[in-house]
């Protein structure tokens, strides 16, 4: 799913019959920041994105910059004999007296610029859960706060159904009087 579908269908949801090559500079900014919201909102808040990556460490530090996302916090550091001991730090990791390769496990948050820019999230979000959460922030930013919280609602309540864990319980039998 791109940025360019979910504005699209947010466009459709919130009722601008225009195509989105015809469509106003300032509108379309406006839906695009919506998006932009609702999806840092997402990866920040409920669905956390985590990656591994392998790093060559010299000097026992991993500088941030060196990975290949903005680093939101560190998971583990593993080297080939095993885990390692780290402290985070604003520019780097540093590691207990290591220096070699290692695998980095991290979560980690990404800022979407242009409008073909892959969106990532798990395979259950759909692009209509993205456009309702950002026409919520569209209605919002233009101050019909009735229609902002109907889709609001409708947005949480369609996040919380996506990122629930479900428990698994037996229901006693019983018998009918």
């Amino acid at each position: 799913m791109t940025i360019q579908e979910v504005v699209e269908r947010t466009a459709a949801i919130i009722g601008v019959n225009e195509d989105i090559t015809e469509m106003s500079v300032a509108m379309y900014n406006k839906l695009l920041d919506s998006v932009v919201t609702v999806y840092t909102e997402l990866i920040t808040e409920h669905v956390p994105l985590k990656t591994k990556e392998s790093v060559i460490v010299t000097g026992s530090k991993i500088f941030y910059e060196d990975l290949s996302y903005r680093v939101r916090e560190i998971l583990s550091v593993k080297s080939p004999e095993g885990r390692l001991k780290f402290e985070e730090f604003p520019e780097y990791v540093k590691l207990d007296d290591y220096s070699g390769k290692a695998e980095v496990e991290y979560l980690y948050y990404t800022i979407p610029q242009a409008g073909s820019d892959k969106l990532i999230l798990p395979p259950q979000f759909t692009e209509y859960v993205m456009a309702v959460g950002a026409a919520a922030e569209y209605f919002y930013r233009s101050s019909l706060l009735d229609e902002a919280v109907f889709f609001r609602n409708r947005f949480e309540s369609a996040v919380n159904n996506l990122t629930k864990r479900g428990r698994i319980f037996n229901i006693p039998m019983r018998r009918l009087l």
